[in-house]
């Protein structure tokens, strides 16, 4: 996972982490994002609507690895304002956190899986 100083601090929900061993070849790209959203993740980086995909995924964000793999992920200090987010797991985390829920492909990144 991502190393160094940033702005916020990071945290990895379990399906991340699984989905981050699959796609070793891409592993670096993924790293060089997350160090970007780490820095900044209102930049670069897409709100998701509450129906993408059938799922409520008000209040999280999302940023392109490659043209077909996403990572999806919630910045506390916002998701925080969306009472009715589903995936807002910032219970125990600061403001200034990032909790990165998932990475796979187009389809699957969405659906959360």
């Amino acid at each position: 996972m991502v190393k160094g100083s940033f702005a916020y601090s990071d945290a990895y929900f379990k399906i991340f982490v699984k989905n981050y061993e699959k796609f070793g070849s891409l592993q670096s790209r993924i790293d060089k994002k997350c160090g970007k959203v780490l820095k900044d993740p209102y930049t670069g980086t897409e709100l998701l609507a509450d129906a993408t995909y059938g799922l409520n995924l008000k209040g999280c964000r999302s940023i392109r690895v490659d043209r077909n793999v996403r990572i999806i992920f919630v910045v506390c200090e916002e998701c925080r304002r969306f009472k009715d987010s589903e995936y807002c797991f910032c219970e125990d985390l600061p403001d200034k956190a990032v909790v990165f829920l998932t990475v796979n492909t187009h389809q699957l990144a969405y659906e959360v899986k």
